[in-house]
């Protein structure tokens, strides 16, 4: 599901972007502070559901939603507001829905669970998320896996962009300088047989090379915004939002060199939020 998110103070974007990742963690969610950047963001890709505050001062909610739906007719307009007194004419644009801050995951869940216009097919294929949280979906449905260490397995191969990674790295990496000895060794060889079993199940095994006590992934087999902000594709770049496989902390040096790369916009959305 493609998301766009529209609010022009930053606490509260941050606040919106937080309740539709929880409620659609699989969801490629971008945001926006500038309707205008959204607009121009909707001209190049498509937009499944819109989010958009209403009291905006370089745009009104309502304005921006008209011309979305002049470039976007199909997307559904869902508004979020402080406010009661827009509702009428909220609805005289055929919106979705209209929803009062703050905004709860529950109430995200809700919308784009009745959203007036359907949604194309499901996505097909094998997508990683790895900016927030880290998460593999196959064919619009998250893998899942029964032990933690086994995705995080997953996960820090992924981190390699297709490099190949020896059995004695990813145990420094799962249990940092942890000894690799005979117990440690034969605890990976449980983990990468299970990360392979949940994989296998999903139907996608085949993203894994393995090789002589080296494992790799198929980057050519995958969608992934890492991979993809790599190719400097504007879409990822704009999506990265400080975040990068927060759930691990060894991904931070990977978080760092994407803060290098990711200009002075994904950088300045954070400081702002700290000052």
């Amino acid at each position: 599901m493609r998301i766009l998110a529209v609010d022009d103070e930053r606490l509260a974007l941050l606040a919106l972007e937080r309740a539709i990742r929880e409620a659609e963690p699989g969801c490629a969610l971008t945001c926006f502070v500038s309707p205008a950047e959204a607009l121009a963001h909707a001209a190049k890709e498509a937009v499944d559901v819109a989010f958009l505050d209403i009291e905006m001062d370089s745009m009104n909610g309502l304005g921006l939603a008209k011309r979305l739906k002049d470039i976007r007719g199909e997307s559904n307009i869902v508004f979020v507001t402080g406010h009661s007194q827009y509702a009428v004419d909220a609805f005289s644009l055929r919106a979705s829905g209209y929803l009062r801050k703050p905004v709860t995951a529950e109430d995200i869940h809700a919308e784009l669970n009745n959203l007036r216009h359907p949604l194309p097919d499901a996505e097909k294929g094998v997508r990683i998320q790895c900016f927030g949280n880290f998460e593999i979906f196959v064919d619009g449905k998250p893998v899942h896996f029964h032990r933690s260490k086994a995705k995080e397995l997953l996960a820090y191969l992924v981190s390699r962009s297709g490099a190949g990674v020896s059995k004695k790295e990813l145990a420094g990496i799962l249990w940092e300088d942890g000894e690799y000895n005979r117990i440690t060794q034969s605890y990976l060889q449980t983990l990468i047989v299970e990360m392979l079993r949940a994989l296998r199940e999903a139907g996608a095994e085949c993203i894994i090379i393995r090789k002589w006590n080296s494992l790799s992934v198929d980057t050519s087999l995958v969608d992934c915004d890492y991979y993809n902000f790599e190719k400097g594709e504007p879409k990822a770049v704009n999506a990265y939002r400080g975040e990068f496989m927060a759930n691990y902390p060894w991904a931070e040096f990977v978080e760092n060199w994407l803060d290098k790369k990711g200009g002075p916009r994904c950088c300045s959305f954070y400081l702002a939020i700290i000052l």
